[in-house]
């Protein structure tokens, strides 16, 4: 796949702290070979059942007025979890690490643009057309041969070509249903692609069946966009100022969009996480306990067809730690509730 960058053992080695007495998750992780199917199979015998794909890239953000950093969430998010331990809990050999999208040129060129240029956004909404295109094609390819994509990093432009790809492998002619905790509901106007807009045209697309969305934020929804989503009965949102008992509410929202044939997407937009860097970080919002028990909930209820954490936008040491290790909690917890119901 010439879509993406793979990882070599001297890369992964570079990765992990190793400590004498202990193993550590990316001693044991496995890593995707194209030209060798046959391990592939042999990994997946053995207990290989998720994909990890990355996606550094902040084309979207930008062109929806947010702020760059999410190119570098892949990477902290790499540093924390092939850090974890390789125990009772998680061995390491339920995971392949797949590889990342190569945006490097499309980046490259982004950062050539100048803000407050004339046509700024159009262009970075081009540029995040032909990002799409890099996306879905290894979307469709992880889902073909047999895993369930977890995917990190970039905006959520890329719930688009998720979508798109998931469909695809799956043969769905109205799309798959999907739920996102987010303090945006990411369903603007059709106004060229970017990350506040992901839904929407997925939705237009085809791609899109039921969406639900979890914990907006009545300050930050346009009215135009509530209005739309109000007037859609395939689409369910609850406001964050409503929700009183977390549990409650979260069950509504997953019975919405669960279906015993139709897979749903789980997404998560790092923005609901409290005090999170993140594109746009927000001083309200979800713990990142509460955000743990949404990832586990929706792999315990939904017949999941991928995880998507988005947004998360490291700008220094310090805060790449933060993600690294929060972004490594939410895909473990993921891992294990889907495991313990016996994806």
């Amino acid at each position: 796949m010439q879509e993406l960058n793979f990882f070599t053992k001297e890369q992964l080695h570079g990765f992990v702290k190793a400590r004498k007495g202990e193993t550590k998750l990316g001693e044991k992780i496995n890593l995707y070979e194209p030209s060798n199917v046959r391990k592939l199979e042999e990994q997946k015998k053995k207990g290989a059942r998720f994909a990890i794909l990355g996606i550094p890239e902040s084309i979207g953000a930008l062109g929806n007025f947010g702020r760059s950093g999410s190119e570098t969430a892949f990477n902290a998010f790499l540093n924390g979890f092939l850090n974890i331990q390789s125990n009772r809990f998680l061995s390491g050999k339920e995971f392949v690490l797949f590889g990342e999208i190569k945006t490097e040129k499309l980046q490259e060129k982004a950062s050539q643009l100048k803000d407050g240029s004339d046509f700024y956004h159009q262009k970075l909404h081009v540029l995040c057309d032909e990002l799409d295109e890099l996306v879905s094609p290894v979307i469709e390819q992880i889902i073909a041969l047999g895993l369930t994509p977890i995917v990190i990093g970039g905006g959520q432009n890329n719930t688009f070509p998720i979508l798109k790809g998931v469909s695809a492998a799956h043969k769905l002619k109205k799309g798959l249903n999907c739920i996102n905790m987010d303090a945006q509901a990411d369903f603007r106007s059709l106004e060229g692609r970017h990350s506040g807009n992901g839904f929407s045209y997925a939705k237009q697309h085809g791609y899109l069946n039921k969406y639900a969305v979890f914990g907006l934020h009545e300050n930050y929804n346009p009215e135009y966009m509530l209005k739309t989503m109000g007037a859609d009965e395939t689409i369910h949102y609850q406001f964050l100022e409503q929700i009183t008992y977390l549990d409650k509410r979260l069950i509504e929202s997953i019975g919405f969009v669960y279906h015993d044939v139709i897979p749903s997407g789980v997404e998560l937009d790092l923005k609901a996480v409290r005090m999170m860097p993140a594109s746009i970080t927000s001083p309200s919002g979800f713990s990142l306990e509460q955000a743990r028990h949404y990832v586990r909930k929706c792999a315990e209820g939904l017949n999941v067809a991928y995880l998507h954490l988005s947004e998360a936008a490291p700008q220094n040491p310090f805060e790449e730690e933060v993600v690294g290790k929060a972004l490594a909690y939410l895909v473990t917890d993921f891992v294990k509730a889907s495991l313990e119901k016996g994806i």
